[in-house]
């Protein structure tokens, strides 16, 4: 399945395709602590951790996607950052292969806390949002995932690895989106699934014209080979950040389409 062997190790059983300098590392808001990562965590898994489904729209939409798709025996997660998706399907499809894959160190060394541990361990940061002693309490330990770390534009795999693919809150964050949707698309099998749920919350006028009109994006995704299966709009997620309730809140498309050849 890997089409070349990792450049490094972010730690054992955690392989790294597209390596950081540390001084980039040292500069990234993702990598530098755990702050940032712990924040996402909360994020993620708030109904968990303070009783709030506010995310639980946009995360048991995707997973009912992919638990809908029992017939796929290989799943990648792009950009799976602290694993919400693989947490909740894994167990559910046993016998499929997970792969989560994400650019930032810290997001797996968290993600694998979460799906490969044993133990509570607390998240960092939360008290300055109001909410000191935050700890996680229910990790799991999935022998069906792997993880790694590798760029959403420059997939590890050999083409045609995965029945299914999805991208939760990726695409509008690449450097080159349309770079992505190939990638994504090289790693599927014929007749697999690509499951985008996407803000299109793009940093770029280009690629505001070229993503957020459906038209267009729909031509994106046919001239991949891509028959769209099903699309809407309008799916409201929020991330609370704090004690008093203040949130970011996203409009997000949810599309599942189907690779034809």
């Amino acid at each position: 399945m890997l089409l070349r062997e990792p450049a490094e190790w972010v730690e054992p059983g955690i392989p790294a395709f597209a390596p950081k300098p540390f001084e980039d590392r040292r500069a990234d808001p993702y990598d530098r602590d755990f702050q940032t990562v712990d924040a996402y965590t909360g994020f993620a898994f708030g109904h968990q951790l303070f009783g709030d489904g506010s995310g639980e729209g946009l995360y048991r939409t995707v997973d009912a996607f992919l638990l809908g798709r029992r017939s796929a025996r290989s799943v990648l997660d792009v950009g799976c950052g602290v694993g919400r998706t693989l947490y909740d399907c894994a167990p559910l499809l046993s016998e499929t292969a997970f792969t989560g894959l994400d650019y930032s160190y810290n997001m797996c060394l968290r993600a694998a806390r979460i799906l490969k541990g044993a133990e509570a361990f607390p998240l960092t940061g939360w008290e300055r949002r109001g909410r000191p002693g935050v700890v996680f309490r229910s990790p799991r330990q999935l022998p069906n995932v792997s993880l790694m770390q590798g760029s959403a534009e420059d997939l590890p795999f050999a083409p045609m690895s995965f029945d299914a693919a999805v991208a939760t809150l990726v695409l509008c964050r690449l450097r080159d989106p349309r770079k992505g949707l190939a990638e994504m698309v090289r790693v599927l099998k014929p007749g697999g699934r690509l499951l985008l749920a996407t803000p299109l919350n793009f940093g770029t006028a280009e690629n505001w014209e070229r993503f957020v009109e459906p038209s267009r994006l729909r031509s994106e995704l046919q001239m991949l080979g891509l028959s769209i299966d099903e699309w809407f709009d309008g799916l409201r997620y929020r991330e609370v950040i704090d004690a008093h309730g203040n949130a970011h809140e996203y409009n997000v498309r949810i599309i599942s389409a189907t690779l034809a050849f």
